[in-house]
């Protein structure tokens, strides 16, 4: 790649929006403290008459982390942060596909730096500023086992977008190649109010996650998702989970998928949190939505709905309104109604 301030910019910029295009990309943002500050809101009480919009907001939060063309698969709606439904993409995959060009911010930038065991970034933004660090293990350029990168903005703003904040990868564990079968690819990502800014509209990050791709044959995929608390906020809404783990399988050349999600979710659309958890992976193939599958929502004092999927057009909701465990009320719902 050439040595050039154009090129630095172009990357960094792709880096920040490919990571954080993917958990939203709309509306005036603020953002807290460390995952620590992280909590989940007050439970909601479930009942007939809210149901379809629990049921909803859950499959719009898994859906937003894995963002699959159309359908459930893929992890985070985008509606989730207030983005419309049909705009999505996978954030695990994403992720991931950013932090492979992590060390091509130090090796194909301005300053013409050669393979050494910890590279430096002080750059100069239009205006602001952009530090960090890559500690190369072994050497040999590209993310491997043993190797940590973090990077912190000031205001830098590069062609009209703005970045604050720090972002970090730790923990990296690299087996294989995605090419070459069977290969694994582990690290932990952590975001300190880390936000991209584009015409007044923000998207701010905060937490952490820990996130996983293998395949054994460069055709079915595993990926996953988990962590003490990650918060997204958008548009002027927030989404927020915590103790979550969002697991997914892919088959690339079907199109075949396969997703659970067991957290705690917040949002602010919902007005509280539920606590989720898969009785049987939502299956599917490719845009559509699942086709099969149920979970189940928990809210305050026990109350709850478990939607179950009838076909990938329809769903049934489940509804427990006093925690007793008995159902009280069976509704009937299309997925485009969630």
């Amino acid at each position: 790649m050439p040595n050039s301030n154009g090129a630095f910019k172009t990357i960094l910029l792709l880096s920040a929006m490919g990571i954080l295009g993917a958990c939203g990309g709309g509306g005036g943002g603020g953002g807290g403290g460390t995952t620590a500050g992280i909590a989940a809101s007050d439970p909601v009480t479930v009942n007939a008459a809210n149901a379809q919009t629990v049921a909803g907001s859950t499959l719009d939060a898994s859906d937003g982390l894995t963002g699959n063309t159309e359908g459930t698969s893929g992890l985070v709606a985008l509606a989730a942060v207030g983005q419309p439904q049909s705009v999505q993409i996978n954030v695990i995959d994403t992720i991931i596909e950013q932090a492979r060009k992590a060390p091509v911010l130090f090796t194909g930038g301005p300053s013409g730096v050669t393979p050494a065991a910890v590279q430096s970034l002080n750059q100069n933004c239009d205006s602001g500023t952009i530090s960090g660090s890559f500690n190369d293990a072994d050497n040999d350029l590209s993310l491997s086992t043993g190797d940590t990168f973090s990077m912190t903005a000031n205001n830098c703003s590069l062609d009209g977008v703005t970045m604050n904040g720090s972002i970090s990868l730790s923990n990296v564990s690299v087996t294989g190649d995605e090419f070459s079968p069977p290969y694994s690819l582990q690290f932990t990502l952590q975001a300190t109010n880390f936000s991209v800014s584009v015409g007044g509209e923000a998207v701010v990050m905060r937490g952490d996650g820990t996130i996983s791709e293998s395949s054994s044959d460069a055709v079915n995929f595993i990926s996953s998702v988990s962590g003490n608390g990650i918060e997204i906020t958008a548009g002027g809404e927030s989404l927020t989970l915590t103790d979550y783990d969002i697991q997914e399988t892919e088959n690339q050349a079907t199109g075949a998928y396969s997703i659970s999600i067991n957290a705690t979710i917040s949002s602010s659309g919902l007005g509280g949190s539920v606590t989720v958890r898969t009785d049987v992976a939502l299956t599917g193939v490719g845009a559509f939505d699942p086709d099969s599958g149920q979970i189940t929502c928990v809210g305050a004092g026990n109350t709850s709905v478990t939607l179950t999927v009838v076909d990938s057009i329809n769903v049934q909701l489940e509804v427990d309104q006093n925690g007793d465990g008995i159902i009280d009320e069976t509704l009937s719902s299309a997925w485009a109604d969630l």
